[in-house]
């Protein structure tokens, strides 16, 4: 079974010319979403428990409650190049 099937139900491109993905979190694993976020990236802002940003390796990862986290890669990458760097950060 996929590493991140456990905590994602799905994954989409919210515009691939900016390399933006959405990932969708399963209900009830976004506090081992954001617990892994805070232990391997650099968190750098935080709205209360709506809205918090990451950095990890220069790529943005933003949590947005309930259940989505948008992926920015740094340099251009499709859905899988994402995939591959949540698989680094929850794999």
């Amino acid at each position: 079974m996929e590493p991140l099937s456990k905590l994602f139900e799905r994954f989409e491109v919210v515009c691939q010319t900016a390399a933006t993905f959405v990932a969708f979190i399963r209900e009830g694993a976004q506090g081992e979403v954001l617990d892994r976020l805070s232990s391997k990236a650099r968190q750098t802002l935080k709205l209360g428990s709506a809205l918090a940003k990451f950095d990890y390796r220069g790529n943005s990862l933003t949590y947005v409650a309930p259940d989505r986290l948008i992926v920015r890669l740094k340099d251009a990458g499709t859905l899988e190049d994402a995939k591959a760097l949540l698989r680094e950060i929850f794999g």
